[in-house]
């Protein structure tokens, strides 16, 4: 229940407006299946409608039921090939990344995709985890800075940043093939109104 609570309270800051004790009790319980059922999703039903919307935007939850049926792999791995429905019979899955962001949230109180990659690069036994994390930090420094030349320039004088985000692509794709991982997402942060926009 504690660690829960944290996460509630993580929840709370990061997407104020919404409902995060239901939220985090969704998010926490497809961290530990790394899967959850719309069946599985105990509340209002209004709110059991839109929960699969924010999560997907969110990049926190993705369905998988239409993804066996496509014969492309690509396209079944694709976000935006995989559009969600909140019905009965929908299972939503949980990228291995943010399993552990969520994890990593309920036993500490913070809210750390860099620590969420780290751990995951460490689970998956990659050689080259502190290069790809370093990476990882810099495209978060030049998303959060885009005037910034820092950590992204000191690593790759040589490589634009277009050439360092396709070789942490890249890196990734290994990684997936050889433990059937998830693309590493870094979820979006959003207001209140932007949601009311979108109609989620």
């Amino acid at each position: 229940m504690e660690q829960l609570n944290r996460l509630k309270e993580v929840l709370k800051r990061r997407y104020p407006g919404e409902q995060a004790s239901i939220l985090a009790e969704v998010l926490a319980l497809a961290a530990e299946k790394g899967k959850i059922s719309y069946e599985e999703i105990k509340c209002d039903e209004k709110t059991k409608r839109n929960l699969p919307l924010l999560t997907y935007k969110e990049r926190l939850l993705l369905p998988i039921a239409r993804a066996i049926e496509t014969s492309s792999a690509s396209i079944s791995l694709a976000w935006e090939d995989r559009t969600p429905k909140a019905e009965p019979g929908e299972t939503y899955e949980m990228p291995n990344i943010i399993q552990h962001l969520i994890l990593h949230a309920k036993e500490t109180g913070e809210w750390s995709p860099e620590t969420a990659v780290k751990n995951y690069l460490k689970e998956i036994g990659e050689p080259e985890a502190d290069k790809m994390l370093n990476i990882f930090k810099g495209i978060i420094e030049e998303v959060n800075n885009p005037t910034s030349q820092g950590t992204m320039v000191k690593i790759y004088q040589k490589q634009s940043k277009k050439s360092a985000k396709k070789q942490l692509e890249n890196k990734h794709e290994q990684a997936h093939s050889r433990v059937q991982g998830r693309r590493i997402n870094k979820p979006k942060h959003y207001k209140p109104a932007e949601r009311r926009n979108n109609n989620i």
